[in-house]
């Protein structure tokens, strides 16, 4: 991952899936130095998770996005299905799973998918309470299985709620990411239509997201 790209300007967060929170957050201090906190649970749902603040190579300074480190919550019981969303019950190790874009028209956007033929599954209203007790309410594009193994990127809108990186969270440079893919030129029409058309798309064997992330203790790559 020696290639300079530039970080796509509507990344909302990354998200990784593990098959243990705690496990997954103590993984992600040992290789960074740095340990993520307590976001919050998704009632209903069966997960939890806990939130590192990103610091993207190139962007200005107090932009916001974040990393999100994703997985069973402890103290509810799984769906009847035993599936997770963002098919977090898949994991079995950390990995990073997928991603979010924020573009400024969510409305807009999802309709230009529909007009071209994305598959991006439907769009939820979902809701959590921040381990400080705040409430925070969201919409977004969501699908099971990931369209295109994740590589594809979900479209979520905050609305009124304060965004979760506005928090004052420890924090992680984002070096790199980019996006692998078979068909890349594909790939980039997709971005494109959905408003993330400035990421970097390269070929791969398989879709899949790559990234680059240091901390005072380390690297992390995906």
């Amino acid at each position: 991952m020696d290639t300079l790209n530039t970080i796509p300007a509507q990344l909302d967060h990354l998200i990784i899936t593990v098959p243990d929170l705690e496990a997954g957050v103590a993984a992600v201090e040992e290789a960074t130095g740095v340990r993520a906190v307590p976001g919050g649970s998704h009632p209903g749902r069966g997960t939890a998770n806990f939130l590192l603040g990103l610091a993207p190579t190139g962007w200005p300074e107090g932009a916001h996005t974040y990393l999100e480190i994703l997985g069973p919550d402890p103290q509810q019981e799984k769906p009847a299905d035993g599936t997770l969303p963002l098919d977090a019950h898949l994991a079995t190790e950390p990995t990073l799973q997928t991603w979010a874009i924020h573009p400024p028209a969510f409305l807009a956007k999802v309709a230009a998918a529909n007009t071209a033929g994305i598959d991006f599954g439907e769009v939820q209203d979902m809701a959590r309470d921040t381990a400080e007790g705040d409430r925070l309410e969201w919409r977004l594009t969501t699908r099971s299985p990931l369209p295109h193994e994740g590589a594809q990127p979900f479209l979520i809108d905050w609305g009124e709620s304060v965004h979760p990186a506005e928090a004052a969270l420890p924090t992680l440079e984002l070096l790199e990411f980019r996006v692998e893919s078979p068909e890349p030129e594909a790939a980039r029409q997709v971005l494109e239509v959905l408003g993330a058309g400035d990421t970097t798309v390269v070929e791969g064997s398989n879709c899949r997201l790559r990234a680059r992330l240091r901390g005072p203790g380390g690297i992390l790559e995906f």
